[in-house]
């Protein structure tokens, strides 16, 4: 048996004073005997003898109180192996989803597991040493934040420096990936674990998964955001905000396990460039991923150039005759300025017989820049090898082919190009008919005749050629007149480049690419939120800026893009904590015990506060504890002094 507190020994020199109590208060006295009181003598004799046997026992019950009572303050305590092995070493997780809140407690998780080392670091200021998952150590007292963009956790990386610790304390909202990725290292018997989960149940908790937006030949396109539940069925509150001013709320609710996606409508033009967007949910169990921050690139006219050597098509040209969407211009194959051609976005080319090499060359080289080039033949068309220069191969037209018409096939929905055209599609919809023109064997098919032979093929590099391989006269094809034929030119139009486009990145993702234009190489760029700079390792080319974020000092919300020279902005950049945060699901206590049974070198404390740590740790230093004991046994021991002078006669 060892002591903690030996001083407390001196305490046993007030055993003295219930024995100088007892020899002062009970001595003896002469006495003087009568012969008449002879009987009554005899009977006192017999009370002296019961009352001296009270008096003992009373003298024994006080001396037991103060020796107990003595040892319980010298905190006496057995060694054991834990002693051998005391905790040292705590490490905190920083990663974002510590944000969230637990059952009972005001601050969330990763702020009440900063106070709690900070408390100990009072308690052990020499001993104990707290560090992330970084392996940076903590400092005491520090105002330590989430700036961890990881979203997983490697422990056998962030203990490289310490070695020597042999008992590590995890504080942290034990994600399944916490676990599954390090589980053969908690296996390492050399070495102990102490968990603490502050889940008793499994949290519930809603995201926002994706967002995206649904054109349409309106001034108005449609914001769509798909919500996911982890967890029990729940009511979202869900607040749209553009730049800091509301722009709608909805309420959804969510079944278990869920997702579900509501729309908002999206003007279509604004008068800045790029609009700045927050999600906000709200709910009874919301507290982390609770906000995501997306920025919306306005879709400017389009400039799209009809080229014929006769009149154009009228029932294709009408499609982009809307003003408010496109600038329209008409000109002739034969004679249009070569030179005009990379002001355009999109060319819409009605080819027979006539190309010259000047306007072959022209187009091709409009086609390399990755600008859209729609081809339509026209009845005499024979330019081949302009299409095989383009990508199209074993080209030919189809001979003796009958009058009747072929029916397409229904688009295959799956196919990237029908994304926000097409949910789904019945086997058995109507689909328009053609007479077969001419095929080839290379592109992708976007449209097909029943027989497999091509109606709309792409081909290109950058997917940005279309060719129809029939004439889209109404002698041909109904294919004019039929619903799919708007929503599939606007689809060409409105190509990845040209249409509204939602930008939004995690803090996790390894390279962000941002489309842009006039960048010089020797450019460098930076990072700025509110008082915080950065400069991200980064690749700048003509059209693109590649940008690689750091792993910690970074948050989320919107970052300004400035270049350092000029200090222009180019341009926000929204940047949301990782879905596989929320995407993961946590260990319980009981998960942690059912994983780890058996498996002596992992211990599971049940109660998510500071006394259990302070408790464990003071066990692990002092070993077993005796004086709980020992205050018990003087308890005891006054209860015996009182039930002797209460009951024995």
């Amino acid at each position: 048996m060892n002591f903690t507190n030996p001083n407390a020994f001196w305490l046993f020199f007030l055993v003295l004073i219930p024995v100088l109590i007892h020899l002062f208060q009970f001595r003896r006295y002469k006495t003087l005997k009568f012969s008449n009181l002879y009987f009554l003598n005899a009977v006192q004799e017999e009370e002296k003898k019961s009352r001296k046997l009270k008096h003992i026992l009373i003298l024994i019950s006080r001396i037991l109180l103060i020796i107990f009572l003595t040892l319980s303050l010298a905190k006496p305590f057995w060694e054991n192996e834990a002693t051998n092995s005391e905790l040292n070493l705590i490490l905190v997780d920083d990663t974002p989803s510590n944000l969230s809140f637990t059952e009972g407690k005001s601050n969330s998780i990763f702020d009440e597991n900063i106070g709690y080392v900070n408390r100990l670091y009072e308690r052990y200021p020499q001993s104990l040493k707290a560090i992330n998952i970084n392996g940076e150590l903590i400092p005491a007292y520090s105002n330590s934040n989430i700036l961890n963009s990881k979203s997983s956790i490697d422990i056998k990386s962030a203990l490289s420096e310490y070695k020597d610790a042999k008992k590590l304390l995890i504080l942290s909202d034990y994600q399944e990936n916490l676990i599954s990725e390090n589980i053969n290292y908690f296996k390492d018997t050399t070495k102990a674990f102490i968990f603490m989960p502050p889940y008793l149940e499994k949290p519930t908790n809603a995201f926002i998964d994706s967002v995206w937006i649904d054109q349409n030949a309106e001034e108005t396109a449609s914001l769509n955001i798909r919500i996911s539940l982890l967890g029990n069925g729940l009511d979202v509150n869900l607040s749209l905000l553009n730049n800091d001013q509301l722009e709608g709320t909805q309420q959804i609710s969510l079944e278990d396990n869920a997702s579900s996606v509501i729309n908002f409508p999206l003007k279509r033009f604004a008068e800045t460039k790029v609009r700045e967007y927050e999600i906000k949910l709200e709910g009874d169990e919301i507290e982390f991923d609770n906000q995501f921050y997306f920025s919306v690139i306005n879709q400017e006219k389009l400039n799209v150039l009809s080229l014929s050597a006769t009149e154009p098509n009228t029932l294709i040209t009408t499609l982009f005759e809307n003003e408010d969407l496109f600038n329209l211009e008409k000109e002739s194959l034969i004679n249009f300025s070569y030179q005009n051609l990379e002001n355009y976005d999109l060319v819409l080319l009605e080819v027979g017989n006539q190309l010259s090499s000047f306007a072959s060359s022209a187009l091709k080289s409009y086609a390399a820049e990755g600008k859209n080039l729609v081809i339509i033949p026209n009845s005499n068309f024979d330019q081949f090898n302009f299409l095989e220069e383009l990508g199209f191969s074993n080209i030919s037209l189809i001979k003796n082919s009958n009058e009747n018409s072929i029916r397409l096939s229904v688009p295959d929905i799956q196919n990237p190009f029908y994304t926000n055209i097409f949910s789904s599609l019945d086997g058995n919809i109507s689909m328009p008919e053609s007479r077969l023109f001419m095929r080839w064997t290379s592109g992708r098919n976007l449209l097909s005749f029943v027989n497999t032979y091509p109606f709309l093929s792409v081909v290109g590099i950058q997917d940005n050629i279309y060719a129809f391989s029939s004439p889209l006269k109404e002698d041909f094809t109904n294919f004019t007149r039929h619903g799919i034929f708007l929503p599939v030119f606007y689809k060409i139009a409105f190509s990845e480049n040209n249409e509204n486009q939602v930008q939004y990145s995690y803090l996790n993702d390894d390279l962000i690419q941002l489309n842009t234009s006039n960048l010089s190489s020797s450019d460098i760029f930076k990072l700025k939120q509110l008082n915080q700079e950065l400069v991200p390792d980064q690749r700048v080319s003509t059209n693109q800026l590649q940008l690689i974020l750091p792993t910690d000092d970074i948050n989320n919300g919107f970052y300004e893009i400035i270049n350092t020279k000029t200090e222009e902005v180019l341009g926000p950049l929204a940047l949301n904590y990782p879905k596989a945060e929320s995407e993961n699901s946590y260990y319980t206590t009981s998960k942690l015990k059912e994983l780890f049974q058996g498996q002596s070198n992992v211990e599971i404390i049940e109660s998510y506060d500071f006394s259990s740590i302070d408790e464990y740790i003071a066990e692990t230093k002092e070993g077993f504890p005796l004086w709980k004991y020992f205050l018990v046994l003087a308890l005891l021991s006054l209860l015996a002094e009182v039930l002797i002078i209460r009951f024995l006669k």
